[in-house]
C-alpha cells in the first residue's frame, strides 16, 4: 500500500508549491491588456513624437511639370510655392533695345528674383527702319549685366499706404567702366467699381567707373508708375513719369500692353515726352512657370 500512495502524494505536494508561485503572475496583468506583449520590469516604455505633413495637393505636377496645381496653403509647410519666370524684349525707334531673362522664387511672406539683361545700343547706321537684315554688328556690342532683387510681399500695418516692398542690385561690368545700381521699390494694388491697378515707385542710385581709375561717378533717378487694368482684363494702360539728377527734368510716358495668347503680351508706349528727343518703345515678352 505505501508503494502505491508515494506517487500520489508526491504530485499533490509539487502542485501545492506551484499554484501559489504562478498566482502574482496571473494578477498583475489587467484584463483591458489581454493580449499584449508584457513590459520589462525596470525600463520605461519607449515614447514617440511623430509629424504628419499633409499631401501635395498637386502630385502630378512631378510627372507633367506644365499642369496647372494649386499651391499649399502657408499653414500647412512652409515649403516654397510655385516660381515663375519671364524672358522680355525692348526696342525703339532708334534700334536701342533690351533683352531679358529673370526667375522669380516665393516663399510666403517674401519673394526674390534673379535674372541677366542685354542691352543693345541704337543701329550707328541711318534708315534703321530699313535695316532689320544687318549683319555688320561691330559697333552695336551689346553689354550683360546680372539683377537681383529681394522683397517682402506685405508689409507691417505701421507703413503707410503701401503694401510690398523690395531691394534691387544690378552691375554692369562693361558699361561706363563697371556701373552698379541699388534701388528700393515700393508698389501698392488697388481695386475700384470693377477696375484694378497698381501704383510702384522706385529710387534708384546708380555709381559708374568702379572698375575705372577715376572716382566713380554717382547719379539718381526716381520713377513713378500706374497700371490700369481695364475691365476685360487684356488690355492694360500705363501711366509713368521720371525724374533724375543729370537734368532734373521730369518726362513722362503712356502706353497700352495687350494680352496676345496666353502668356504673350505685348506693350507699345511713348517715352520721355516733355523732353527734346521723345521716342516710342515696343516691349514683347511671356512668363512661364518653373
Amino acid at each position: 500500500m505505501p508503494r502505491t500512495c508515494r506517487p500520489f502524494l508526491l504530485r499533490v505536494a509539487a502542485l501545492a508549491v506551484l499554484v501559489p508561485a504562478a498566482m502574482p503572475a496571473a494578477q498583475a496583468r489587467p484584463d483591458e491588456d489581454y493580449g499584449a506583449a508584457p513590459q520589462p520590469s525596470g525600463f520605461i516604455p519607449p515614447a514617440t513624437v511623430t509629424f504628419d505633413i499633409p499631401a501635395d495637393p498637386g502630385p502630378t505636377r512631378w510627372r507633367r511639370p506644365h499642369r496647372p496645381w494649386t499651391p499649399t496653403p502657408a499653414d500647412a509647410y512652409a515649403a516654397p510655392d510655385l516660381g515663375f519666370g519671364s524672358v522680355t524684349g525692348q526696342r525703339d525707334v532708334k534700334g536701342a533695345g533690351s533683352v531679358g531673362a529673370t526667375l522669380q522664387s516665393q516663399t510666403p511672406g517674401f519673394v526674390a528674383t534673379t535674372g541677366v539683361t542685354f542691352d543693345i545700343p541704337a543701329d550707328p547706321y541711318p534708315g534703321f527702319a530699313q535695316g532689320w537684315d544687318r549683319t555688320d554688328m561691330a559697333q552695336r556690342t551689346a553689354t550683360g549685366k546680372a539683377q537681383a532683387s529681394f522683397g517682402l510681399t506685405a508689409l507691417p500695418w505701421f507703413v503707410p499706404f503701401w503694401q510690398s516692398a523690395r531691394v534691387e542690385a544690378s552691375f554692369d561690368p562693361q558699361a561706363g567702366e563697371g556701373t552698379g545700381q541699388l534701388a528700393a521699390v515700393l508698389s501698392r494694388a488697388w481695386s475700384v467699381i470693377g477696375l484694378s491697378g497698381s501704383f510702384e515707385d522706385r529710387y534708384a542710385v546708380t555709381r559708374g567707373g568702379l572698375l575705372g581709375p577715376e572716382a566713380p561717378v554717382t547719379s539718381w533717378e526716381i520713377d513713378r508708375n500706374t497700371r490700369l487694368e481695364l475691365p476685360w482684363h487684356t488690355t492694360a494702360l500705363l501711366l509713368g513719369g521720371q525724374v533724375n539728377s543729370t537734368d532734373r527734368r521730369l518726362t513722362g510716358s503712356v502706353g497700352a500692353e495687350q494680352t496676345l495668347f496666353g502668356p504673350l503680351k505685348a506693350s507699345a508706349a511713348l517715352v520721355d515726352i516733355g523732353s527734346e528727343q521723345p521716342g516710342v518703345k515696343f516691349t514683347a515678352g511671356f512668363s512661364f512657370s518653373w
